[in-house]
């Protein structure tokens, strides 16, 4: 009878998966603290549309996406809401606004009351507000014919941001 030794280990197999991780395992652990430091913060980034309700439905939705996702007369270049980001972070450079708690953006939506001259053409109207913690408000409001997906500026700054979505191309 052959006794074993306690101390004898099996050599490992230099082909195992197990030998291959264990050598490379560092180069790992790096590579993963490496994309937590770097990608993962940017990949969590807020911007306008992660702060924004989302919990609307029906004409209301409908109004409100008209806003959102008007890119000009032609369906090209950038959207109303890609210009007011802009607008945004152009007042507040520097700073990630949008990770503030005391950072709000808001869409209202009414529906336009039959004795305003305004009914014959639209059917509602959409109001945008940003508030930031300094209460610098930003409003925008728009009137929206949610039949034929015509969608007018009612004040100057609602005016100018559709003009820039317009010749944006």
């Amino acid at each position: 009878m052959v006794k074993k030794n306690s101390d004898y280990k099996k050599p490992q197999d230099p082909k195992s998966f197990r030998a291959f991780l264990k050598k490379r395992a560092p180069i790992y652990l790096g590579l993963i603290g490496l994309f937590l430091l770097f990608v993962y913060p940017a990949l969590t980034e807020k911007d306008l549309n992660s702060i924004l309700d989302d919990s609307f439905e029906g004409n209301e939705k409908i109004a409100i996406d008209m806003v959102r996702f008007y890119s000009g007369l032609n369906d090209s270049g950038i959207t109303i809401l890609e210009v007011i980001e802009e607008k945004i972070n152009e007042k507040h450079e520097g700073q990630k606004i949008f990770d503030d708690e005391n950072t709000h953006a808001t869409f209202f939506v009414d529906p336009i009351p039959p004795f305003l001259e305004a009914n014959n053409e639209f059917t509602h109207q959409v109001t945008f507000t940003f508030d930031a913690e300094n209460n610098q408000s930003l409003v925008y409001s728009w009137f929206v014919n949610i039949e034929n997906g015509e969608v007018s500026p009612i004040d100057d700054d609602a005016k100018n941001i559709q003009q820039t979505v317009d010749y944006s191309d």
